[in-house]
């Protein structure tokens, strides 16, 4: 039993590091910026388009924008603004399927959402791909095709269909860590539960550029 505590804290420890071939020491050698979005219960993360999308799967419906903002949650929950707490726990405590929301920005991060906390993180070229490459696999496909689930919450975006389902303690929160990790920035996605640790987490490394 003490052998598995080891190996699991080891785990957790190692999680917790930055990749150093994806996220060098040198700052010179991270120049894009990633945004890092709460919302209050639900964090996004933005990159500029130029650095991922050539790893996105074609549709007309994602914007040819200079930013995009991506963020994953429950299928049914997400995409309804007016959903009340009855499924907010179905969200959390069944398995169910997800949402990809794609969002198309032609302004500051920042400015774009006025009443969100944003951390900046550099990252490096390869690691900005690295996350495209995550993201481009989230989208569920049908005969190569990615879907439509639902209109946007914002203009100029639109909600498809994601693989894996949706439950505690993977949400919303631990994708967008998740999708942080790949760019080699040390963060762990097991502690990454509610946004505020997800803010936390990108704001040891990264730079607090608006705060709500």
């Amino acid at each position: 039993m003490k052998k598995w505590a080891i190996l699991l804290l080891l785990f957790l420890l190692s999680c917790a590091g930055p990749v150093q071939k994806l996220y060098p020491d040198d700052e010179s050698k991270r120049p894009i910026p990633v945004y890092i979005i709460s919302h209050g219960w639900h964090v996004g993360i933005a990159v500029e388009s130029a650095y991922i999308r050539s790893h996105l799967p074609g549709h007309e419906r994602i914007p040819q924008t200079h930013f995009l903002k991506f963020g994953w949650g429950d299928r049914r929950y997400y995409p309804n603004s007016t959903a009340g707490f009855g499924l907010m726990l179905r969200a959390a405590f069944i398995p169910t399927r997800s949402v990809l929301h794609v969002v198309g920005i032609d302004r500051p991060v920042d400015q774009y959402f006025p009443s969100s906390t944003v951390v900046k993180v550099m990252v490096s070229e390869e690691g900005a791909g690295e996350m495209g490459r995550f993201i481009a696999d989230q989208f569920e496909r049908t005969n190569g095709t990615i879907r439509v689930a639902a209109d946007g919450l914002y203009p100029n975006s639109t909600f498809f269909e994601a693989k894996d389902r949706y439950y505690f303690p993977r949400t919303s929160n631990n994708w967008t860590a998740r999708a942080l990790r790949e760019t080699g920035y040390p963060i762990s996605p097991f502690y990454a539960i509610t946004s505020g640790n997800v803010i936390k987490q990108a704001s040891e490394n990264g730079e607090m550029i608006q705060e709500r």
